[in-house]
């Protein structure tokens, strides 16, 4: 492993107590991780493995391979289909589902940013946090990129702004999380900024749920039960008791922490009863109301040869 602080050693990890633990080693988890590590003890909990030296996630012609070799367990892409038999995939390696997108990079929209009140100033430099290690501006453009902007630009697709990280309005040329090389660059780059002393990043392992104490008559986060793919064995992991800031945070995704919470306890109850799951908090929103932009394809027939990549 590239750093010191991951193992797959379960019965190690579960072997102390931590002020945090993260479920989920992804584009949020890693960065939050690293972040937290300054102060505080972190375990981060991966189901997946490590995305380094697996050629799959680290070259561009990869892409298609993640996509159909989905779910052959233990790749790196789980496939599932929704409700609507739309087939999906979902990331199961460190650095989450920027180990298997398409790697284009933008900013969010400033309107975004200010609906949420958050602070402007904070965002930009989270931003350049990030893009300081993951994000690379392309040196030239390929000629089928250079077309799809020429097109854009001669169907009126206006202003044109050129290369900006910025989300706008009209047609610019955005940057990547590949390199000038052709090497993706994922959210566990991000764990560069971690404080080794402090954290674990535990791979190949699996939070079944997360066990609470209900002493005080609140519900309060006290271990998370995994089960390791490299011994089978299940553990338990216990947050630091002694600290009122300890907490369990749940970054396994828009379908991961759900599901979690829900074989937890926490999630409608009548779908918990359902399912013969103890009632610990009746939270109707859990699990519901989940949106996903829809995939339109558009096919154009070329006038000439171009060059085949993950774009094309």
């Amino acid at each position: 492993y590239p750093y010191s602080f991951m193992t797959a050693n379960a019965g190690k990890a579960a072997a102390k107590e931590y002020d945090y633990i993260i479920v989920g080693g992804g584009s949020a988890g890693c960065p939050l991780a690293a972040t937290l590590s300054q102060h505080y003890s972190v375990l981060v909990v991966e189901r997946g493995d490590s995305p380094y030296g697996n050629p799959d996630v680290e070259n561009t012609n990869g892409l298609f391979k993640i996509l159909l070799g989905a779910d052959d367990y233990p790749y790196v892409a789980q496939r599932f289909v929704t409700e609507d038999e739309v087939q999906l995939a979902r990331a199961r390696v460190l650095g989450g589902g920027t180990a298997i997108n398409g790697a284009f990079y933008s900013r969010a929209s400033i309107d975004f940013i200010r609906k949420m009140k958050w602070d402007e100033k904070l965002v930009n430099e989270s931003y350049e946090w990030v893009e300081k290690l993951n994000v690379f501006k392309p040196e030239k453009l390929s000629p089928w990129n250079a077309d799809v902007r020429d097109g854009l630009l001669e169907a009126g697709v206006l202003p044109y702004n050129g290369y900006t990280l910025d989300h706008v309005d009209g047609t610019k040329i955005s940057a990547s999380t590949f390199d000038n090389n052709g090497t993706r660059h994922t959210a566990a780059d991000l764990l560069k900024y971690a404080n080794p002393k402090n954290i674990v990043v535990l791979l190949n392992s699996t939070v079944s749920k997360i066990l609470f104490n209900l002493e005080s008559g609140n519900i309060k986060a006290a271990c998370v039960e995994l089960t390791s793919d490299v011994d089978g064995l299940s553990y338990h992991v216990l947050i630091n008791q002694l600290s009122h800031k300890s907490e369990v945070i749940l970054s396994a995704g828009s379908i991961g922490s759900p599901q979690l919470l829900l074989l937890s306890g926490i999630a409608p109850s009548q779908q918990l009863r359902e399912l013969n799951i103890t009632v610990l908090l009746d939270s109707p929103s859990i699990g519901k109301g989940i949106e996903d932009p829809p995939l339109s394809l558009v096919i154009v027939e070329s006038p000439k040869p171009l060059p085949f990549g993950i774009t094309q």
